[in-house]
Formats: C-alpha cells, sequence, structure tokens
C-alpha cells in the first residue's frame, strides 16, 4: 500500500495554524512563520538607488523559525503556503520560497473561511504563486519606505521635534483632520428664526407643526446656508430675525389654524450590502464603541478560529453558499414573508476593488451569537456580522410618509411623519448613523388622524431660534468611510493609519471626534508649504490606482517607481528643494484666527509664543497651556496670556495650599513640597483634590508602614515610578492603581503578606495582571449589581464597593458622579451616554 505524500503547510499565525491543524490529515504538518520571515531593515532605508531593489533581510529573532522550517520541508514530498490570499499573504508566501529554497513541488493553497470543507476543498485547487500580486506589494513596501524616510527626518529637523514621521497615506489623513479643523475655524455662525406651533386635531390629538411660509416666501432654513462656509445664500428665502418672529408670532396666536392638504406617500428601503472591511470598521466604531484597531483585531481573531470569513475585502458580494445559509436562517427565525422574493446579488462599486472575493460573513453553516461560546468584543463583533449579512437577505422595509399643511392666515405650517408599515430587514439590523440630529432608518414619527377641512386648536405657538453649526470633526468611522470614498490607501490599512495619528500626538481624541493638535497641524502645514503634491488628495488615489495596476500587470514596478521618485516633479528634486537646516518660519502656524503679530510657534519643548518687552534684547518666551487646541484657542486667549507674561505663570506655579504645603509645577508635571519632602500629583486628582492639604499629606507621608513580616523585616506600601505598590526585603508587588489609588491607603498587613507570598508575574508589555491576582485586594471583591449596556463590545456593570457605587467596564473601575450613589435605584439610572463620557474623560486624564 502505497504511503500518503508527507506535506508541510506553512500559515501565518498559531492561531490559524492551530484551527486548520485540526482539519487536516496525519500526513499533514502546519507551521505557522508568524508573520514574515523577511522584510526591509528597520533603521535604514534598504532601498537600492536607480534600481529600487529591495535590501531584504531575515528579520531579527526569525533564524531559529527558519531552521525548523527547513528541516520539516527536507522531510516532506510538498509543500503547501497557506498565507492569506491578499496581496501581504502572497508577498509573506514569497519571501518563504525566497528563504526555504524548496526542492520539492509547491502551490499556493488559498480559502476565505476556515472551515473543514473549505480547507479540504482548497487542498486539491492549489495555484502558482501570483508575481503581479507580490510586485504590487513590493512597490507599495518601497514607495512607503521613500516617503517615510526621506521626509521623516527632514520634519523633525525643520519643526524642532522629535519622534515625527510622515506617510504616504498617514499625512494625507491628517490632512483630511486639518483642512476639517480649518473649516471649523473659519465657519460663519448664522442665525435664523422660525415658529412652532402645538395643535390639537378635532380628535384631541397633539402634534407640532412648524411655520415654513409667510405669504409667497419660504422661511429661511438650514438649506438656505452653505454647508462649509455658513454664508446665507438664501436671497429668495424670507430670513426673519427675533424681533420680526415674536411679531409674526404675536399676530398668528390669534389665526385660525385649517388643514388644507394632507399627502401620503408610500415607499420602500433596501437593505445594506453585507461588510466590506471598511464598512465593519465604521459601524464597528459606531455601535460597538470599539477603535478601528480594535475591531480589525477582533475579526482576526474571528476568522482564524473559524467564525467568520476573510476580513480583509473589498467585495460586498455573497458565495451562493453564503446566500443559501443567510437565506435559510431568515426563513427559520422570521418566516418566509421576511425573506426578499429572490437571493440579492450585490455587486462591488468601489474603484480597484481587490483583496478577497466575497464580503464579510459567518462561515457555514451559520451559528447564531448564542450559539458561539464566544464572549466580548468578540460576540458583539460576530453578532453584528451576523446580523447584517441576514439582513442582507430579508425583504424590504415598507415606509409612509405623511405630510400635512396647516394654513393660519397668510402662514403656512408643516408637520411631518413617518411610518414603518413592515420592518423587513429593520427586524434585525439598523444602520449607525454619525450625525446625532440625522433619524435612523426604524425611527417613526406618527400624527394623528387628520382630514383636509378640519379646524386645529392652537394650545401653543412659540419662536424658535436656530444657529448654523460647521460640519462635525472627523470621528474614526467618518474618517475611514471618506479615506475610502477619495480612494485614498486600502481599508486593511485605515485602522493601522488612524492609530499612528493618535500615537503620534497628531490628532486628540474628543467626545469620539478627532481633534488635530498644535504638532498635527504643524506637520501638516509644513507639508502643505513643501510637499503640497505629494500630499494632494487626487495624487494619493493615482497612486493608488498605479499600484492596483501593478498587481493587474497593467503597470509596470520599475516604471511606476521612477516616475514617484525622479525627475522634477519627483520626490527626490522636492527633498533637495528643501533645505534640511533649522527654521523658524516652518514652526510658526498659520491658524486663520490668531493674528500676525502673535504666533504661536513650535517649540522643541512645547509650542509657545513670544512676548518682546520694550529695552529687552531678548524675547521672552510664553508656553502655551497644554490644553490648548488649534480649533478651539482664539487671538483674545493668546493676548490675555502675553499680558500675564512669565511673572503670573511662575507666582502661579508656586502656590501655597496650607499647612506648609506647596503646589510647584516641575519638568514632570505638578508635584506638592512641604520640608524638603516632594511628592508627585496623581493625574486622576481634581483641581480640589490638588489644593487640599489633607489630600496632599496623605502621599506626603508616606511611605505607610504597615507593620513587620515573620523575619522582623519592614513591610510597607508607597508609590513608585510605575503606580502604587508593597515592598517587603527588596521583594515587590504592584498594588491596584483603580479608585484613584484607595488600595494604598487602605491594604492591612495581612493582605499585604498575601499579596507579596503570591508568585511574582512575569513582565508582559501592555498585559495586565488579572484580577484573580489580586484576590486579597478590596477594590475586586465587588460584585456587578446591574448591566446597563456595552462600550468597546464589554459589559458596562454597576457595582458596589467599600466607598459606594461605581461603574466597571473592561476590567477597568470608573467614579460615578455623586447624584448617583445615593442608593442602588438611582446608581442604576445613570445613562449608558454619561458612563461612556466618564469612561473617555478618565482615560483621556489618564494619558494626559
Amino acid at each position: 500500500m502505497e504511503q500518503p505524500k508527507k506535506t508541510l503547510v506553512i500559515v501565518e499565525s498559531p492561531t490559524k495554524a492551530q484551527t486548520i491543524g485540526k482539519f487536516l490529515p496525519k500526513n499533514y504538518t502546519v507551521i505557522a512563520s508568524k508573520g514574515h520571515i523577511r522584510d526591509l531593515p528597520e533603521k535604514s532605508m534598504g532601498i537600492e538607488p536607480g534600481t529600487y531593489q529591495p535590501e531584504y533581510e531575515i528579520v531579527p529573532g526569525k533564524q531559529p523559525l527558519i531552521k525548523e522550517l527547513k528541516s520539516e520541508l527536507a522531510k516532506s514530498d510538498e509543500l503547501l503556503l497557506a498565507t492569506d490570499e491578499d496581496r501581504e499573504g502572497e508577498a509573506i508566501s514569497w519571501h518563504l520560497l525566497q528563504v526555504l529554497k524548496p526542492k520539492v513541488p509547491y502551490r499556493r493553497m488559498v480559502f476565505h473561511e476556515i472551515t473543514r470543507p473549505a480547507i479540504l476543498s482548497a487542498l486539491d485547487h492549489g495555484r502558482p504563486l501570483d508575481g503581479n500580486l507580490v510586485r504590487a506589494q513590493e512597490a507599495r513596501r518601497v514607495v512607503d519606505r521613500l516617503y517615510g524616510y526621506t521626509l521623516s527626518p527632514l520634519i523633525c529637523t525643520k519643526l524642532a521635534q522629535k519622534k515625527l514621521s510622515a506617510g504616504r497615506v498617514q499625512s494625507v489623513g491628517l490632512k483630511l483632520t486639518v483642512d476639517r479643523e480649518r473649516e471649523r475655524i473659519q465657519f460663519e455662525t448664522n442665525t435664523y428664526f422660525d415658529a412652532l406651533a402645538h395643535l390639537l386635531s378635532a380628535g384631541g390629538q397633539p402634534y407640532d407643526a412648524r411655520l415654513v411660509r409667510v405669504g409667497d416666501q419660504n422661511l429661511a432654513s438650514s438649506k438656505d446656508f452653505d454647508s462649509v462656509t455658513g454664508a446665507y445664500k438664501g436671497k429668495k428665502s424670507l430670513r426673519l430675525d427675533e424681533e420680526g418672529a415674536k411679531q409674526l408670532v404675536e399676530r398668528l396666536r390669534q389665526a385660525t389654524y385649517q388643514v388644507v392638504d394632507i399627502q401620503k406617500k408610500p415607499f420602500s428601503s433596501s437593505p445594506y450590502a453585507p461588510f466590506t472591511t471598511s464598512t465593519l470598521q465604521q459601524e464597528g466604531i459606531r455601535k460597538l464603541h470599539m477603535s478601528a484597531s480594535q475591531v480589525m483585531a477582533t475579526a482576526q481573531i474571528l476568522y482564524e478560529n473559524g467564525f467568520i470569513t476573510y476580513m480583509r475585502t473589498d467585495s460586498i458580494s455573497l458565495s451562493k453558499e453564503g446566500t443559501q445559509a443567510a437565506r435559510g436562517q431568515v426563513e427559520e427565525l422570521y418566516g418566509a414573508s421576511f425573506l426578499s422574493p429572490s437571493p440579492r446579488v450585490f455587486k462591488t462599486h468601489t474603484a480597484g476593488a481587490q483583496e478577497a472575493h466575497e464580503a464579510i460573513r459567518p462561515v457555514t453553516p451559520f451559528r447564531r451569537p448564542e450559539e458561539t461560546g464566544l464572549s466580548g468584543r468578540e460576540l458583539a463583533l460576530y453578532g453584528m456580522i451576523w446580523k447584517r449579512t441576514l439582513a442582507s437577505q430579508m425583504a424590504n422595509a415598507q415606509k409612509a410618509t405623511t405630510t400635512v399643511s396647516i394654513k393660519a392666515d397668510d402662514a403656512l405650517f408643516c408637520a411631518s411623519g413617518t411610518q414603518v408599515v413592515f420592518p423587513g430587514y429593520l427586524k434585525v439590523y439598523v444602520e449607525d448613523i454619525d450625525d446625532p440630529n440625522a433619524a435612523r432608518d426604524d425611527q417613526q414619527t406618527l400624527l394623528p388622524s387628520l382630514e383636509v377641512g378640519e379646524t386645529e386648536r392652537l394650545a401653543g405657538l412659540a419662536e424658535e431660534s436656530h444657529q448654523t453649526r460647521p460640519r462635525p470633526r472627523y470621528t474614526e468611522a467618518s474618517l475611514v468611510k471618506e479615506m475610502e470614498d477619495r480612494g485614498i490607501g486600502r481599508p486593511s490599512t485605515y485602522a493601522t493609519i488612524i492609530k499612528t495619528l493618535l500615537d503620534r500626538s497628531y490628532v486628540e481624541k474628543q467626545s469620539g471626534a478627532l481633534a488635530p493638535t498644535f504638532v498635527g497641524y504643524g506637520v501638516c502645514q509644513y507639508l502643505e508649504d513643501s510637499f503640497g503634491k505629494f500630499i494632494d488628495y487626487d495624487f494619493t488615489k493615482h497612486m493608488e490606482e498605479g499600484l492596483d495596476q501593478i498587481a493587474t500587470a497593467s503597470e509596470d514596478e520599475l516604471t511606476f517607481l521612477r516616475s514617484f521618485f525622479e525627475g522634477a516633479d519627483g520626490l527626490e528634486a522636492f527633498i533637495k528643494a528643501a533645505k534640511p537646516v533649522p527654521g523658524k518660519d516652518s514652526r510658526k502656524l498659520r491658524l486663520p484666527q490668531i493674528s500676525e503679530e502673535n504666533p504661536i510657534c513650535l517649540g522643541p519643548y512645547g509650542c509657545f509664543v513670544t512676548k518682546q518687552t520694550e529695552g529687552e534684547d531678548k524675547p521672552e518666551y510664553i508656553s502655551i497651556p497644554s490644553e490648548w487646541m488649534p480649533g478651539t484657542v482664539t487671538d483674545q486667549m493668546v493676548k490675555d496670556l502675553l499680558s500675564k507674561g512669565k511673572e503670573t505663570k511662575t507666582a502661579s506655579q508656586n502656590e501655597e495650599i496650607g499647612d506648609g504645603i506647596t503646589l510647584r509645577s516641575g519638568k514632570f508635571g505638578p508635584y506638592w513640597s512641604r520640608d524638603q519632602k516632594n511628592a508627585s500629583v496623581p493625574s486622576w486628582a481634581s483641581e480640589e483634590e490638588r489644593h487640599d492639604p489633607a489630600f496632599a499629606s496623605k502621599y506626603l507621608s508616606l511611605p505607610r508602614v504597615l507593620g513587620q513580616d515573620s523575619q522582623g523585616q519592614e513591610v510597607f506600601a508607597t508609590v513608585g515610578k510605575f503606580g502604587p505598590y508593597v515592598g517587603c526585603n527588596h521583594q515587590f508587588r504592584n498594588l491596584n492603581r483603580k479608585d484613584h489609588d484607595q488600595e494604598l491607603f487602605t491594604i492591612t498587613l495581612e493582605q499585604a503578606l498575601s499579596l507579596l507570598a503570591e508568585e511574582k508575574k512575569p513582565f508582559v508589555r501592555g498585559k495586565k495582571r488579572p484580577a484573580s491576582a489580586r484576590a486579597t485586594s478590596t477594590a475586586s471583591a465587588a460584585s456587578p449589581i446591574a448591566t446597563i449596556g456595552l462600550f468597546e463590545g464589554n459589559p458596562v456593570t454597576i457595582a458596589h464597593g467599600r466607598y459606594g457605587y461605581y461603574v466597571k467596564c473592561g476590567g477597568e473601575n470608573y467614579a460615578l458622579p455623586n447624584q448617583y450613589k445615593r442608593d442602588e435605584a438611582t446608581a442604576k439610572s445613570v445613562p449608558l451616554d454619561e458612563v461612556i463620557a466618564i469612561i473617555e474623560k478618565k482615560r483621556q486624564k489618564d494619558k494626559s
């Protein structure tokens, strides 16, 4: 009997290897490459001039893995490269071939879901390596390296800042946020008036109608103002001021209100297409309050563990298998009336759509969320994907709008309502929206039964003022959508781009929106001045199209790279023109609202303004407050700061707060000082606590001596560089940082000894000590009493501890406002939106 061929299968991740290994026969060995085994060098350009050949090197630490792969390959009869089916996966496979140099036959093994049928089918349908995809990925890496490694040092020098960076797509994403901020700064706020009537129908049912017309003129509304500039453009409309609106309202109080017209219009709305990478990120951010990075990381986990199809895709189409599974589950759960009459087919219209060939959906057979055994973010994201996929095959939602016109003297009022007649797909899934003032697709506004000719009773009438508002700042979700709509970058890179903007402090999150900082504004301004072509939206889009053409062999890689870097219009010429010497002009921020006489400047130690005092040779440099932002600072704020000068600032930095304690400001932040002893002010401390002598004394009295251990060694609790801890005889254990250092001041000798007796956990960057490791801590003893919703896929619960009611979410504790601490019923009544605001505020405070 012939022995089966021994086959080596290489994938990227250990999780994927473990899942696939369960479906393969015993003669298959699955090993994970753990990403790329070969890449460009970290500390140098790694691109050969002229030829643009990358100078690849083995990724540090991968030599033992390569040795293992070569050893296993030597014992194998065949090699299957089962890396992801996108360009990055194709490149990983190519690098493996370049390093391993297999002498046995090899093929690409491709699949877009990790299930037994899909994996076994892929064994019989291998294909050759796609060199065009490899060249497209390599061209992208070379372009990004040329852009980043040449511009980043120049920006650091020009702006006198360390650790700044530029990126081909990253810098364009930054420009979007800065352009929106400039638009908001220059926005012309206008006020207009109308009136709202509270009416009672003939049957006594209340409803509201808004004034829309007086005489032969329509009243000015938001549509009569430019959405970008705020300028009034409604020349033919009637724009009421406050006095005119009051006089009109007074006159109309005596009028008779009669229904003169009723228009009813039925309409239907179709379900949303299944998820692509971009739309998954957008909805994950909106619905689950995750970041784009968290959405993609969670989706990767779901894919590698066999719950969803491949998550990097531009396609909105479903396979026949996926369509049948979705329709079968809709009929089973909701009945045939909720199915679309025939299977829906979605066609991708995104320019340059690439990557996988199917939308993101659950793997077949579909499992209901409660059947998966998932929890937390994974469960929340899977549930959203499952619902969206089912909804895509459901019947249209049937709706009807009713518009009622009411005449009062020469004025016309209008009332409108929307009714969902048949929910269809809305029963399962409703897409969230960024605009808080816009109506969701399932929102209803019902009017009472009315008839033409009936006279209504006026219950109330009042003028209402409205202010035009600038377009909102981008959120992560709306920035992802904007970049995709403009054809900037690839959806699979958006999460990394936004994370870089946040990590570099180019933007900050404010109430969920991305607000550019002074540093981000300065970087964008310099790139616009010196490299405007390379952060132009259309140029970036055309670059992306060129990379797509390389992937289809329509564009030559070397020609593409030379046109980008060489010649009079190439990046190299622009870099030579921008002399790499410090220039103060490039550090002056041209903020539209700040006068040229008092510009805000970037410096190596932060942002500042200069004050030239008469009789002084050198100007005075005054740092601007850290909380100032480009979008909120005003010229008057700068003038007030200049008028105070350093003297006022110095006086405020050494403030006596009582009991001989001085509140000072130092290089590393505020601190208390008394009798030559100092203590840092906790980042979370309120202004009241900072100025409270009793509160400051607790930290100035540290360390707390708790007693002695059995050997007579002193046991103490104090605060160090990495937070609160207990120590004894050169042994240390971290304390809980939650609840504002409460454990630091409440832990007993017995609890400290118990904690010190635990085995010391090895430090893993980014990983927190689990709550179970702090079982003796009073902070971890409280149990939840109610769950009020989800945030970032984690349950938001109310708990009760020694110090009253508080919020728990994602392993962290958050203090409730005093009005919600009185009793259990009051604590449970706290709105989820308010809790989310508390969480984001504390995170921002901890970060600063």
